[in-house]
């Protein structure tokens, strides 16, 4: 795993795990509210429906009061009376009243007629409770309420249903009424979904703000990386150039040393050994060993002024870059037996030191690999220059490079690009129409030089 995967991965990570734990707790959290609320609703409206069943059988026993407590005309006809008054009073859709003797015999139903007069101690609901016998005791417990299932006549379905029963001691009466709570159920229902709702779009809105702070945290940490990177590779580029400057340098001065002492030091000893080769004619076995030397020593002269010349051509400082690349091409030519032409035009001290070396490294590059790998004919050197840029052309005539390039290229490749890019260019590499190769090499000037430097 890389540094900068590591990095990402400690910056984005913690934000992550830190936004699933604010949405797992948020999650459960309103959870609980959602009971706790729902709960809360519930007893409200069953407070409310307890409250106004009592206000139902207080009407009630307004209405029958005085026939009860009188009985006018006797009992039997104050209780039929009675039921009269009770079979007609209901209220809303669903509400009326009902009346069972204490051993479970129904006396009235508005509603459900056919129960009238039948024997309903044992009745159970669809849960198994025994719906008249609860309410029954709940009545000669001082009044109370009872929650089972009942027919719903609104609807022909069985539903929730709070009841509330009186006991009507001087007839043996339990004198009850109810409310379907069905309309609870569903109030508490759709508070349910409005909670559920809200918490997905609270979950919605933390998802996204971690989504927005991960993007965020990635757009910070790659623009840092790109503004280090960015860094790195100025500090990379200016290693490069200083490395291809002490390069430069030592090259120089290893020239110089071969050129201004050994070479000096190997033309003396040269004169002494003519000097031993005119003086040992009447020795030929000695003037022919001295011919021998003579030989290897002006070998060695000329090796070691190819080698000054390879390491840093006095020609480049004193006549210029366009003289260098002539003399070059003159001497790849003698070597090779490769035809080149050169068309250097004269910078007129356009291009600053660096740059001239560099130029001059790439075209003896160039010409090693087309030595090399080309086995072209014929090499073209082009040297151009405009109003703020230099172009330089080296095209051959051979079997060309294969393209596309390796992404890094190969090694005199790579160096070639690096010169160019200290020095603000471009280089390119192309299969030419005719066939062979072209490197077409583009630089600013002096003055863009100094500003890209």
């Amino acid at each position: 795993m890389t540094f900068k995967t590591k990095l990402v991965l400690i910056t984005i990570l913690p934000l992550i795990a830190v936004s699933l734990l604010i949405g797992i707790a948020t999650y459960f959290q309103a959870r609980h509210l959602i009971e706790v609320e729902t709960k809360a609703v519930e007893q409200r409206i069953l407070a409310a429906k307890r409250q106004e069943l009592r206000n139902y059988i207080s009407l009630a026993l307004t209405s029958i009061a005085p026939i009860y407590e009188t009985e006018p005309n006797g009992r039997e006809a104050a209780q039929k009376q009675v039921k009269t008054i009770l079979h007609n009073m209901t209220f809303g859709q669903d509400g009326y009243f009902f009346i069972y003797t204490l051993d479970g015999i129904n006396l009235v139903h508005p509603k459900l007629g056919h129960l009238v007069g039948n024997q309903l101690w044992d009745l159970q609901d669809p849960e198994g409770d025994f719906v008249i016998q609860n309410l029954i005791d709940a009545a000669q417990a001082g009044g109370g309420f009872h929650e089972y299932a009942w027919h719903k006549p609104s609807t022909g379905l069985v539903e929730n249903k709070l009841g509330y029963a009186i006991l009507l001691d001087k007839w043996g009466w339990m004198l009850g009424t109810g409310l379907y709570t069905d309309d609870i159920d569903r109030e508490v229902a759709a508070i349910r979904a409005d909670f559920a709702q809200s918490i997905r779009q609270t979950l919605l809105v933390i998802v996204l703000i971690a989504l927005a702070a991960v993007v965020v945290t990635g757009t910070f940490i790659a623009g840092v990386r790109f503004s280090e990177q960015r860094f790195a590779d100025s500090k990379l580029k200016e290693l490069t150039n200083r490395i291809f400057e002490i390069q430069e340098q030592e090259r120089k001065r290893v020239s110089t040393e071969l050129h201004d002492s050994i070479s000096q030091l190997l033309v003396s000893v040269r004169y002494g050994i003519e000097m031993i080769h005119s003086e040992a004619c009447r020795v030929p076995q000695l003037q022919s060993q001295a011919t021998k030397c003579l030989g290897i020593l002006d070998r060695a002269i000329s090796e070691v002024r190819r080698v000054s010349r390879d390491l840093r051509p006095s020609v480049l400082d004193d006549m210029g870059l366009a003289t260098a690349l002539v003399s070059l091409g003159n001497e790849f030519q003698t070597h090779s037996g490769i035809k080149v032409s050169v068309a250097a035009e004269r910078g007129h001290d356009r291009l600053t030191d660096n740059a001239k070396t560099a130029l001059y490294r790439i075209v003896q590059e160039c010409m090693t690999n087309v030595a090399r790998h080309s086995d072209a004919s014929a090499v073209e050197i082009a040297l151009s220059y405009g109003s703020d840029s230099l172009s330089l052309t080296i095209r051959d005539n051979g079997v060309g490079i294969e393209l596309p390039l390796p992404k890094a290229g190969g090694l005199g490749i790579r160096n070639m690009r690096e010169r160019i890019e200290t020095l603000g260019g471009r280089l390119r590499i192309a299969r030419h129409i005719s066939g062979g190769t072209q490197i077409t090499v583009t630089i600013p000037l002096m003055k863009k030089q100094l500003e890209a430097a």
